[in-house]
């Protein structure tokens, strides 16, 4: 008898998860504090979303690690490193024609409405 096995993909997944309250997994929680944080903290969020519109410009896509040490550098910010993919997720929702980054598998797949590929 022979298993059949099937490489493991890191590519994100587009399919999306409905949250219960009952079910509130650490996916959606990563999510929900992500975009809290991007909401509270405006002139820093404009400035990641620039530096990602420039990457995105001058090589095709940004990297979100890049885009968060630079915005901590400028205003000297603390943001948690596993905001880094619900940044990268939540910047493709809100400007998907200017911003691209490049996505591995991530908690957050589930909880965005951008494309990801």
């Amino acid at each position: 008898m022979s298993v059949e096995h099937h490489p493991v993909s890191d590519a994100p997944d587009n399919q999306m998860r409905m949250a219960f309250a009952d079910e509130w997994d650490e996916g959606a929680k990563l999510m929900a504090d992500a975009r809290r944080w991007a909401a509270l903290h405006y002139f820093e969020w404009l400035y990641f979303k620039q530096c990602a519109r420039d990457a995105t410009a001058a090589k095709g896509h940004a990297r979100a690690n890049f885009c968060i040490e630079a915005m901590r550098e400028k205003f000297l910010c603390k943001v948690p490193n596993a905001y880094a993919p619900c940044f990268a997720r939540i910047a493709m929702e809100q400007n998907p024609h200017d911003i691209r980054f490049k996505c591995g598998r991530s908690k957050a797949d589930g909880f965005t409405t951008a494309v990801l590929k």
